[in-house]
């Protein structure tokens, strides 16, 4: 039963300190984030909003009472009871028109909701980047202090003179300035994706990116995209809206009824009927129509620019990735066949090049370390760019 407790309290250790894909984390924003939450009830409070002029008009209820001069002819008591009758409410337009209005007021949190994802995303792979900085300054750290340790024994058996000893340590210390200044870097996107996550802490421990896999035909992944992208969506949804707004518009020269009931009595005599009400619009429903049709029309031309916008800046966006991806991949492979890092030390060792020939080829090996890791990182986040419509 103690093993039991001693393994499972291992596993729950394990489980605590494992990291989170990305696809976790950007769940978990989405489930956390609080601008997110306040876009979710704007966009709720707007759609209520929309649907407040759907219905019929209240009931209107009158009353009068006139005193007789002279008194001999009594008082006079009206009452009336009106209701008034909208016929776009009752054909249902304008109850189309405000689940259009719904529509576009989920596409705007959609907008907000991407751009949020997106950011999470980007914040996701500077920490992957620095994880991996981090791990390859805690290596050059290691070596600097294993090559110190050996020149040290060198210079008391007086094989290096006091100026080799002092540059190796000064790489130490750079090294390790280096490793600091990373680990806070990475301790500051850690802290904005908390920020993002509502305060909860994310834990991202990978320190190698997914391979990129860049759609072969441009044209058919763009038609995919653009079905699903929120600003073409909302566009879209904005045609539609268009023309719901110009058959409410031409419903506008429709009269406006009103039907009740109303009674009239006085001393000894008594009125009650049903009363009918028309109003006719004359002069404003043209000018209605007209802003309507000027309207769709420029929805229409919005979503065809949203269009044309969209696939140009994915255009441009899939050249930069595809030569950002060759570039980070050629780097990678070069570096893979040219890790002169174990042969240098021996060499330095075994006194076949002086401590200045063997920093100088370091550190040339070192800055193309560093060039990788940032190139692969700005592929990612042109990649993460590209695919920003597909969150």
């Amino acid at each position: 039963m103690k093993k039991k407790c001693i393994l499972l309290a291992a596993l729950m250790a394990s489980m605590s300190v494992s990291g989170q894909s990305m696809d976790d984390v950007l769940k978990s924003i989405e489930k956390h984030n609080a601008q997110l939450a306040a876009y979710k009830k704007a966009a709720d409070a707007t759609k209520s909003a929309n649907h407040s002029e759907v219905y019929l008009d209240d009931l209107e209820v009158g009353y009068n009472r006139l005193w007789g001069n002279p008194s001999t002819i009594g008082n006079r008591h009206d009452v009336s009871v009106s209701q008034p009758i909208d016929l776009p409410t009752l054909f249902g337009t304008k109850s189309r028109v405000a689940k259009s209005k719904d529509a576009l007021a989920d596409g705007e949190y959609l907008v907000q909701r991407q751009d949020i994802l997106l950011e999470a995303k980007m914040g996701y792979l500077d920490a992957v980047y620095y994880n991996a900085l981090v791990n390859e300054l805690q290596r050059r750290c290691s070596q600097a202090g294993a090559m110190l340790a050996m020149q040290k024994k060198q210079l008391e058996a007086g094989d290096i003179n006091i100026i080799e000893y002092n540059n190796m340590r000064l790489t130490l210390s750079n090294a390790t300035t280096a490793l600091t200044q990373a680990k806070a870097e990475r301790d500051a996107v850690m802290a904005q994706l908390k920020q993002l996550n509502g305060g909860i802490d994310i834990a991202v421990t990978d320190s190698v990116y997914q391979p990129i896999s860049l759609p072969g035909d441009f044209d058919e992944w763009f038609d995919h995209v653009c079905a699903s992208a929120p600003a073409v969506s909302m566009a879209r949804d904005g045609i539609t809206l268009g023309q719901r707004q110009l058959a409410l518009a031409r419903q506008g020269w429709l009269p406006k009824l009103a039907v009740g009931f109303m009674s009239e009595k006085t001393m000894g005599e008594q009125y009650q009927g049903v009363t009918l009400g028309v109003n006719v619009p004359l002069w404003s429903a043209g000018k209605k129509v007209k802003q309507a049709k000027a309207e769709a029309a420029a929805a229409e031309a919005m979503h065809k620019a949203t269009i044309e916008n969209l696939k140009s800046e994915l255009a441009s966006d899939y050249a930069m990735t595809k030569g950002l991806v060759k570039a980070a991949n050629d780097s990678r492979a070069a570096l893979s066949e040219s890790d002169n890092t174990a042969n240098l030390q021996k060499a330095c060792k075994a006194g076949e090049m002086s401590t200045l020939e063997y920093l100088i080829s370091l550190t040339a090996y070192y800055d193309a370390v560093e060039k990788m890791l940032s190139s692969e990182r700005e592929a990612q986040k042109a990649y993460a760019r590209l695919t920003m419509y597909l969150l």
